[in-house]
């Protein structure tokens, strides 16, 4: 394993948007929060 992206909590400073949906989930400009993180580990080839 070479990475671990962190994404605990129950998100509840970003209700109501996680009321229905993970926090990792959320999308900002179309595109899931977690996605973010994963595209960055690509790059470096992590």
């Amino acid at each position: 394993m070479k990475a671990v992206i962190m994404s605990g909590g129950m998100g509840t400073r970003l209700r109501p948007l996680t009321c229905h949906l993970p926090k990792p989930m959320v999308p900002i400009f179309n595109k899931p929060v977690m996605e973010y993180g994963i595209e960055l580990l690509k790059e470096h080839g992590i």
